[in-house]
């Protein structure tokens, strides 16, 4: 409550215009928990008969648009979180238009000339100070360089990092205000969430982390001659200021257009996801929003493609999570993908694993079954994020935006009158990924991976154990040893519980293939599995008449007919 109230008398006026716009779409109950904190002015005001017959999802996203930028972004990154938000929220929230009124050119032209350091006609040979588009964080204006290049200069919204700045202050302190007093909210770690968002949030508003994404995108396909990557310049750019050259083409959308320009239109919808697959499955970070909108066609039949500000990467732990997951489903081993899934969303420690398997069981009898070529992707993504949700299992915000991108990839042919077979075209980067399994640098990888675990283990054990022991000290944590206890029954009783928790714990670490791992199994499962073996034939000696191996050897000796 401390931290939350800080941050709602530091922003109190904030706080209370976001509270207002809640309570006018119909959110009062969920403003209502802020009225405990000091400086809080909860309106409880209901929405008026025309909101109040909008859905939830529709109510959010005039909320979200209200309340602008942060809002907004933080709304379409619901969007990609059927898990999170439920199907017909998340398709409501995917409506969400970051359009905003562009700032005057005056004030942009004074935020060009603070950033660089130098007079506009300095800088650019012209400049056009009537925005050609405008987002909820930049505007784009058009401009020529002094040897004649044309180029677009992307200029951040005055003011626009302050206010996000404050509203992702707001939002952190709420998430770990819910997280503490709200279990139903709790279970969706909204402290997570904001914080995958404050990363995204923080990137949207730094224009140098585009130019490095351009930089690094134009390096990936600079042996490809049909694929089309703006240029920046860096000594014209800054966080607040990106210059690159101007890309002008035909869009994607226009079938008749198209044919008229003798595209064939089958042959250059493979090549846009073919392009894609490539950014996935070989370069491991990939350009998060291929809607026909930011597709160019240029001469040559060339492809250009526009904003790299949002950007996803695919580390060498997923894509080991990945290739694990293709050979789950594709040997229909349940207990495999099960796995994989609790891995990949780090599992609460309450899910129920076994209804979980039967559930995923379904899932894979239900697409897995027939002909691959036939699959439908966005069917097995949208049940798949809706068994999530069911089991109170978080989808990591990579996969989140992997499986946005696959399907606007499914549906980038669609909206041109092309069906293409995603999962064909995906089929040979697949099988490379798998036959990476048993490559020598990959097993290494993997070696060493596991080397890093066991040192893991290793130099935080030392810490753990001294934790205990001051816990102990200092009365944290109590241990009774002030029983007298001569039959020895206490003891066996505190053997048998220690032994069936060894066990279960056993059961779970080894089922979870938690790691240290060798062989594929749980180091501290099977550990845990020894200790209560070993307790268990402690108990089975003490037991009165528990004869040992030995004596049973010799009474069967005597026993026998001479």
């Amino acid at each position: 409550m401390d931290q939350l109230a800080a941050a709602v008398a530091k922003h109190h006026g904030r706080v209370n215009e976001i509270l207002h716009v809640l309570g006018r779409y119909g959110f009062a109950e969920w403003a209502s928990r802020g009225a405990s904190i000091p400086g809080v002015k909860v309106v409880q005001q209901l929405a008026d008969p025309t909101v109040a017959a909008l859905s939830t999802g529709e109510r959010m996203r005039g909320a979200a648009t209200e309340l602008g930028t942060t809002f907004i972004k933080f709304g379409q990154m619901l969007s990609l979180r059927p898990d999170l938000v439920g199907t017909e929220v998340a398709t409501e929230l995917g409506k969400l238009q970051a359009a905003v009124a562009p700032d005057p050119g005056e004030t942009v032209a004074a935020l060009i000339v603070s950033e660089l350091g130098a007079p506009i006609d300095a800088l650019f040979a012209s400049f056009d100070a009537d925005a050609l588009g405008s987002g909820s964080v930049a505007q784009v204006h058009g401009a020529t360089m002094f040897d004649g290049a044309q180029v677009v200069v992307k200029v951040l919204h005055a003011g626009v990092d302050r206010t996000v700045g404050e509203d992702l202050e707001l939002m952190t302190a709420c998430a770990e205000f819910l997280d503490r007093q709200d279990p139903e909210i709790a279970r969706y770690r909204p402290i997570t969430v904001v914080e995958e968002f404050n990363k995204m949030m923080r990137g949207a508003i730094d224009m140098a982390q585009e130019l490095g994404n351009l930089q690094l995108f134009a390096k990936n396909f600079a042996s490809e001659h049909d694929v089309v990557i703006p240029t920046p310049y860096p000594e014209r750019s800054t966080r607040r200021v990106l210059t690159m050259t101007r890309i002008v083409g035909r869009t994607f959308t226009d079938r008749n257009a198209l044919d008229a320009d003798g595209w064939d239109v089958d042959r250059l919808v493979r090549r846009a996801i073919a392009i894609y697959l490539e950014m996935i499955f070989r370069d491991g970070v990939f350009h998060a929003d291929p809607h026909p909108g930011n597709f160019l066609l240029l001469p040559g039949h060339r492809i250009g493609i526009l904003d790299f500000g949002d950007v996803g990467y695919i580390t060498a732990q997923r894509r080991t999570q990945l290739r694990g997951l293709v050979i789950g489903i594709g040997t229909r081993d349940v207990d495999a993908v099960t796995d994989i899934i609790l891995e990949m969303s780090a599992a609460p420690a309450d899910v129920e694993v076994i209804k979980l398997r039967g559930d995923i069981g379904v899932w894979l009898r239900s697409h897995f079954l027939g002909d691959i070529d036939k699959l439908d992707v966005g069917a097995v993504l949208a049940n798949w994020t809706e068994m999530m949700r069911d089991h109170h299992l978080q989808l990591p915000a990579d996969m989140a935006l992997l499986f946005r991108v696959v399907l606007e990839l499914q549906g980038l042919g669609q909206g041109v009158g092309i069906d293409v077979s995603l999962t064909e075209l995906a089929a040979p980067y697949v099988h490379e990924m798998l036959s990476e399994r048993f490559e020598p640098k990959q097993m290494a990888r993997q070696a060493a991976h596991t080397a890093r675990s066991w040192q893991q283990l290793i130099e935080t054990l030392p810490a753990q154990v001294t934790a205990a022991l001051d816990a102990v000290c200092s009365g944290k944590l109590a241990v009774d040893i002030g029983v007298r206890d001569v039959d020895g029954v206490v003891d066996r009783l505190v053997d048998g519980v220690l032994t069936s928790a060894c066990l279960l714990a056993a059961t779970q670490l080894v089922a979870r293939r938690a790691g240290p791992t060798i062989g594929g199994f749980s180091v501290a499962g099977l550990a845990l599995a020894s200790g209560a073996m070993v307790t268990w034939r402690r108990l089975a000696s003490n037991r009165p008449g528990h004869q040992s191996l030995v004596q049973r050897a010799r009474m069967m000796v005597l026993a026998a007919p001479r």
